[in-house]
């Protein structure tokens, strides 16, 4: 498991104080959270994934505040939690850190049901998954393991009491939320002063994420990349905090750079289904493109791709049809969602 980065402080044009506390949401990532002093009431961003020693983590990195950096506060201080999008590893600590902190709830209403009716939403999710794999021409005995790798939690856990639904452009005690569906359908970054809590909207290192719009609506790679034309129409940022990596200093270069890998990748796919005669399942196309990965990362490529098909499918570039076919022993596919080039 990697190690923890320490708790670091920023400070904004404008005074605001940012505390960056990191933890484990998974065997294989870490994340972070922030603490907001100085706009409004003490308020944290996210909440790790709730499993194994996030919350812990999290409690001891607002402790290192306190104790470290001459801050007085507390948990039972924080007033607000800000939920920048409805993943596990965001919203799962929510109902940990509620029994310790007397905070509203803050999500964006494409994302509240991950707090409002989390065990429906989980049961839905992996059902559309499965579907989904189907579509894509996965084998009929591949579906459930793969659909399986997703952290869809079952667990019944109490209602939160949404306290208020965060709408884009959005104000609150200097703070100016923007709505950037795309990675998540309620991702919401959030502009404090000259910073931008961006969630995964933007990653240092990373590319962020994509989803298609068929599996989970509001997702999809065009919303996504509307979303970054509209992060930089916001002028004057001098860095940004995500959710996961390191600072980002030059927002505007990531922004560019994470556009241009889009556009490269989305081409890659348009390439391969233009150089083979025959039209190809999503999952055919994913394995051309990833050829080493499998289980968990292997679902993350076929969504990728599949995100990739219906974004060029939409313009025009690529035919895509749904056709049943009978499984055999030799082909025991069940559904094929066939890309093939459009005539132009």
């Amino acid at each position: 498991m990697p190690s923890l980065p320490p708790v670091k402080k920023f400070t904004t044009g404008d005074g605001v104080r940012i505390y960056r506390i990191a933890c484990h949401v998974f065997d294989y990532l870490t994340a972070r959270v922030y603490l907001l002093l100085g706009a409004g009431p003490p308020t944290l961003v996210d909440t790790g994934s709730g499993q194994g020693e996030s919350t812990a983590q999290i409690l001891a990195g607002l402790d290192t505040v306190r104790t470290e950096f001459d801050e007085n506060v507390r948990p039972a201080d924080i007033r607000r939690i800000l939920i920048t999008h409805g993943h596990v590893d965001h919203v799962g600590g929510l109902w940990d850190l509620l029994g310790h902190t007397n905070a509203e709830v803050l999500i964006h209403p494409l994302d509240r049901r991950a707090i409002t009716a989390h065990k429906e939403r989980s049961v839905v999710g992996k059902r559309r998954m499965h579907d989904f794999l189907k579509r894509a021409g996965v084998e009929c005995d591949r579906i459930e393991q793969l659909a399986g790798t997703i952290r869809y939690e079952r667990i019944q856990r109490p209602r939160a009491t949404l306290c208020m639904a965060i709408k884009d452009g959005l104000q609150l005690d200097g703070l100016r939320f923007i709505h950037t569906p795309g990675h998540a359908p309620g991702h919401v970054c959030t502009i404090v002063g000259d910073v931008l809590l961006c969630g995964d909207h933007l990653l240092a290192r990373t590319i962020p994420q994509q989803w298609p719009e068929s599996l989970i609506p509001s997702t999809g790679l065009a919303h996504y990349l509307e979303s970054l034309e509209k992060v930089r129409r916001i002028d004057g940022l001098v860095l940004a905090l995500a959710a996961h990596e390191t600072v980002i200093d030059d927002v505007y270069g990531r922004i560019d750079t994470i556009s241009a890998s889009q556009q490269r990748r989305t081409d890659r796919v348009l390439r391969t289904v233009r150089n083979i005669a025959r039209p190809l399942t999503i999952c055919e196309i994913a394995r051309m493109l990833y050829e080493q990965v499998d289980g968990f990362h292997a679902v993350l490529a076929i969504c990728d791709v599949g995100a990739r098909v219906e974004y060029l499918h939409q313009r025009g570039h690529l035919i895509v049809d749904n056709l049943d076919q009978v499984a055999s022993q030799e082909n025991p596919v069940c559904c094929y969602c066939v890309a093939q080039r459009a005539e132009t």
